[in-house]
């Protein structure tokens, strides 16, 4: 049955699927700045938690602070 997925507070899962299969191609994480936290100190703790794992990180700004980052992770095939 394959290996569980790890639960997502906020985010998405994409899938492709064919013949009845299914593949997770990527999952989206929605993640919020913390208080007081400029781009580099934002940048670095998320790095810290998904540094590990291939994908990209966009950066959503709100009155020129960053407010949230939705990161995009690769699943391997």
């Amino acid at each position: 049955m394959g290996k569980p997925m790890k639960v997502i507070n906020y985010g998405r899962r994409r899938f492709t699927f064919r013949k009845g299969k299914k593949i997770n191609t990527s999952t989206s994480i929605t993640e919020r700045s913390l208080q007081g936290e400029d781009e580099e100190a934002f940048t670095e703790r998320l790095m810290k938690k998904f540094g590990n794992q291939q994908g990209t990180i966009e950066i959503v700004f709100k009155g020129g602070q960053p407010d949230y980052a939705i990161i995009t992770l690769e699943q391997e095939m």
